[in-house]
């Protein structure tokens, strides 16, 4: 085991010098800030480095130079008598133990309990809506109080509304100028057709020309689903099975303000998929996509479908199903880890309708109203 302190100008600093001296296993122990003309943070860490095994067969055997009375005829070691253990080594295996099993229960219990107490509320505040502690540990060094959380999340969150506080009643992702060629994808369930749908409704309501086109193949039922959508909202739909087809699709909709696009949903783990995205950006097309994730998904499980999905030019993130989710802290992680403003959210089934075009301010309230103990 290794013990250290380390200073740093600040918590995140330090955390910084900890991880780079002493790798992401280190424990943080403790952390005190020092006050003085020129303050400072210093963390007491550990890690626990572990020994190589040791064959209970050849405990306790002398040191090398000192072992031809343990050797048998053929050279190999055999096993001492049990007199000659040496009491100092097992004393010292005993020790090493214990001190392994107060390192686990530490992080079963969470170092985060070694933080001072008006910290340790925030960071608990925080994880409670299910932030990863790293952010949440940056989030509590920058925070004076627990009320400037807002302010500085709202900071490192991006939308595609602007903060005007009129976002929820526009589509501001869909009328900017010129002509929109929107593509959604992402894995199966996450809504996208559903979503094709509410948008259309709204672009239409903003006076807008729409068409629709479904390179969604795959998937049984899809078609339909997407069918009965473009009768309902009455604009016409292209059911594609290749990108020569799509490309003509959309030159047949060259009078169209918006064309959205579905796609297939598969496991993004599957290279044949992401490759067959790939193929649709090598034609060319001035396409804007969007990446839709569900909150109602493992944190863990969003951050490893965008793995997958981050070698596409995506531009937009768009959080589907926030009314199924209990804790959205995972919008947040996403944007602090990939950096992709968010286009839009969606509350529920409801076409047209539960979409909601939220500014920065809008959604960092939306994240710590949920997940409350």
């Amino acid at each position: 085991m290794k013990i250290k302190k380390i200073r740093g100008r600040n918590f995140s600093e330090a955390l910084a010098l900890v991880k780079k001296e002493l790798g992401r296993d280190a424990v943080i122990l403790s952390s005190e800030d020092k006050n003085g003309s020129r303050p400072y943070v210093e963390v007491t860490a550990a890690v626990d480095y572990d020994l190589e095994p040791v064959d209970s067969e050849y405990r306790g055997l002398p040191p090398q130079g000192a072992g031809a009375a343990y050797r048998g005829s053929g050279g190999l070691p055999v096993k001492p008598p049990p007199e000659l253990i040496p009491g100092e080594f097992f004393e010292l295996k005993q020790e090493i133990k214990s001190l392994r099993q107060s390192i686990e229960t530490m992080k079963n219990s969470g170092f985060e309990l070694k933080l001072p107490e008006d910290r340790k509320k925030m960071f608990f505040f925080l994880k409670e809506r299910s932030i990863k502690e790293e952010f949440a540990l940056r989030l509590v060094q920058r925070a004076a109080a627990i009320e400037d959380i807002e302010t500085i999340m709202s900071g490192d969150i991006d939308t595609a509304a602007p903060p005007d506080g009129k976002a929820a009643d526009s589509v501001n992702v869909l009328t900017q100028a010129g002509r929109r060629i929107v593509m959604l994808i992402g894995p199966t369930g996450v809504g996208k057709t559903t979503t094709i749908a509410k948008l259309a409704s709204m672009a239409i309501k903003q006076g807008k020309r729409v068409a629709m086109i479904s390179i969604d193949t795959y998937k049984i039922g899809a078609a339909e689903q997407i069918r009965i959508y473009s009768r309902m909202i009455g604009i016409p739909l292209d059911i594609v099975s290749n990108t020569e087809n799509l490309k003509n699709s959309i030159k047949r909709f060259s009078d169209r303000d918006v064309i959205l696009i579905d796609t297939t949903g598969q496991n993004p783990g599957d290279s044949g998929y992401i490759s067959g995205l790939k193929d649709v950006y090598r034609a060319g097309l001035p396409i804007e996509t969007q990446l839709l994730l569900s909150t109602s998904s493992d944190c863990d499980f969003l951050i490893d479908t965008y793995r997958h999905y981050k070698s596409l030019p995506v531009d937009y993130i768009a959080f589907t199903k926030t009314d199924e989710a209990v804790k959205l802290g995972s919008i947040y992680n996403l944007c602090c880890i990939y950096r992709k403003p968010v286009a839009y959210i969606t509350t529920g089934q409801r076409v047209p309708g539960n979409i909601e075009f939220v500014d920065t301010r809008q959604l960092t309230n939306l994240i710590l109203r949920t997940g409350s103990a």
